[in-house]
């Protein structure tokens, strides 16, 4: 008897015995067991997790003469020629062999409206359906939408996307998912209990994590390491045939990059390629490894590693997070090199000479910002007491002030400033120019760094007096009254940003606008600033709307200014120059003996105006017809 395939020989006869696929399951089956069945069916999902097998499934249970619900019985005629590949009721059609319309309109089209010849449905699994070609699914479309009620339709695929949305929006689809490692192993294991192969779990955990969630890949890998084994499965056997590294080469590789060793790496990378491990897998079971460590580290995984037990204490889980995300990228890298055992190693080293603990540097330097920082500033009430300094706004430090020197029990003063003042916020505290006294003492420009808005704010405050009380600076409340504008006149927020604000007084601020547009816009929402301001700072602040009045260009001169200015209703006499009619009327066409008496200004205007009209007015006209 011929020798069968593991994947053949264990292949799911119904979908009690389908690994995985719940939902597709389930839908199945109630819909067989309803009467529900639709025309057309679309399949799609990665290699090996069921597809075709499902299909074949759906037909034996559609047409088995002896069903148990929705279980077919396996021993009908149709069941086993089913199974056989040997129905002519099932027409299984490879898509990327009959990719041609003609193909498709001979097996399919042609034929549909023929009866099956036995069973009670004619069922066509086309495979790999995206392979068609666009006129070939023009062709099926009409057919898939209203087939005969004894055809059903049931289309596989990899690759959903590639299927017209018309064909998909006229089948019920199904996705079906990768089976996950769990799964694999438990069938992997009964697999060869069954068979009466020894293997090692490892080697077996080791086989489902390089199917990527095919069991048919499984089940075929699991037949070469049987056949390789000499009917053993062991993890010395999975690590030459997929060409992976020992554990010890891994782990070594692992330690040298954790303790930044780079002797140790090159040791290991000598072994590597002494041994002959393909570099690359070598580099991605790295990855893997580190990023394993850091699932078990972090309770998501219970799957302990040889790494986890070696590990320094000190070393986070984040640390190996980063190490395993830039393995990924030296993999991106080197992937493509000539020399992928070189390129390897020098990733390697330079992941080695990287510093890899920065977060603990951020958080030692702040911790020393924080020792380092001013003590937060007193409260809002000054003493009458406080002193000043030539009428100065600038806040010294905070002090003890008492009868004497070293008194207790009183309230904090503030000390005049005799150097330079302490570090304090720049917003916190507006300082005015020192010698300097009356409303302009405290003029200056500020820049509104906290909110990210860069502003020209002048500021004229009066000195503070010795019994003032601290209030929020009209920066800040500039700041505050922006920040609660852009959220309900985004239009006008935008204008405010340009404004140039001088503060006269702690009720009058002069708004000042780039041009007339702006300045009116403001205008018409002045009120409502100015009672939104009323409810940030509790009084009333008034806005004085203003914007630069534009200078108009002079005319040109045609005499000396002194000359006097002609009468409205003075009829002056004029030596009139008539020239040709456009375009010839140009300074350029007229006569030369014309040219010497015109003044050089009068020249100019007519090079600007390029009228057919000049006219040159005297001053002795002028002042004849004033007398």
């Amino acid at each position: 008897m011929p020798y069968e395939n593991l994947a053949s020989k264990y292949r799911p006869k119904n979908l009690n015995e389908v690994l995985g696929q719940e939902t597709v399951k389930r839908t199945l089956t109630n819909a067989v067991k309803l009467g529900r069945i639709a025309p057309s069916y679309v399949f799609y999902g990665p290699r090996g997790t069921g597809k075709t097998t499902i299909a074949r499934i759906l037909a034996k249970t559609l047409n088995c003469h002896n069903p148990a619900g929705a279980v077919p019985c396996d021993k009908c005629a149709s069941c086993l020629e089913i199974a056989g590949s040997k129905s002519l009721d099932v027409i299984e059609i490879d898509a990327a062999s009959n990719t041609q319309v003609d193909k498709v309109r001979n097996v399919i089209i042609e034929n549909v409206a023929f009866a099956p010849s036995r069973d009670k449905y004619k069922v066509y699994i086309l495979d790999e359906v995206h392979m068609l070609t666009t006129q070939a699914f023009n062709a099926l479309l009409k057919t898939v939408e209203e087939p005969p009620a004894h055809v059903v339709f049931i289309m596989a695929t990899t690759e959903q996307h590639k299927v017209p949305v018309t064909i998909l929006s006229r089948s019920q689809c199904f996705r079906f998912r990768p089976l996950s490692e769990e799964i694999m192993f438990e069938r992997l294991k009964a697999v060869a209990e069954k068979e009466k192969i020894k293997s090692e779990p490892e080697a077996l955990a080791m086989i489902a994590r390089a199917s990527c969630g095919s069991m048919r890949d499984a089940m075929t890998l699991l037949d070469r390491a049987i056949s390789f084994g000499r009917g053993e499965v062991k993890t010395e056997v999975l690590n030459e045939l997929l060409g992976h590294a020992g554990e010890d080469i891994i782990n070594s590789l692992a330690l040298a990059l954790v303790n930044r060793d780079s002797a140790a790496l090159h040791a290991a990378f000598d072994k590597l390629n002494s041994e002959g491990y393909d570099t690359l897998t070598a580099l991605r079971d790295l990855r893997d490894l580190l990023a394993g460590t850091f699932f078990y580290l972090q309770k998501f995984s219970s799957a302990s590693t040889a790494l986890a037990r070696a590990l320094p204490k000190d070393l986070s889980a984040s640390a190996l997070a980063k190490l395993s995300r830039k393995v990924n990228l030296a993999v991106e890298e080197v992937k493509f090199s000539d020399s992928l055992a070189i390129a390897a190693e020098m990733a390697l080293f330079t992941l080695v000479d990287t510093p890899q603990d920065i977060d603990a540097l951020v958080r030692r330097l702040e911790g020393l910002e924080l020792r380092l920082a001013p003590p937060p500033a007193s409260g809002p009430a000054v003493p009458a007491s406080a002193k000043q300094l030539g009428g100065s706004a600038s806040v010294g430090k905070v002090g003890q002030a008492g009868g004497g020197v070293g008194g207790q029990g009183r309230p904090p003063v503030i000390e005049p400033c005799a150097a330079l003042p302490p570090v304090q916020k720049k917003n916190d505290i507006l300082e005015t120019q020192p010698g300097k006294s009356g409303p302009d003492a405290g003029g200056q420009r500020l820049q509104e760094e906290d909110s990210g808005i860069s502003l020209p704010v002048t500021c004229h405050l009066p000195p503070v007096t010795s019994g003032a009380v601290a209030q929020t600076p009209p920066s800040a409340l500039w700041k505050k009254l922006l920040v609660h504008i852009a959220s309900k006149k985004p239009m006008v927020y935008n204008m405010l940003l340009s404004v140039k604000i001088t503060f006269d007084s702690e009720t009058k601020w002069r708004l000042s606008l780039p041009n007339k547009f702006e300045a009116g816009m403001i205008e018409k929402a002045r009120p409502e600033l100015e009672e939104a301001m009323q409810n940030l700072s509790g009084r009333k602040i008034e806005f004085v709307i203003e914007h630069p009045v534009a200078v108009k260009s002079a005319v040109p001169v045609l005499e000396d200014l002194s000359a006097p200015q002609v009468s409205s209703d003075v009829e002056p006499e004029a030596e009139v120059l008539t020239g040709p009619q456009e375009p010839e009327g140009r300074w350029e066409d007229l006569p030369e003996a014309g040219v010497s008496d015109i003044e050089p200004e009068l020249k100019k205007l007519s090079k600007v105006f390029h009228g057919s009209k000049i006219t040159k007015v005297s001053k002795k006209t002028v002042q004849g017809k004033s007398e």
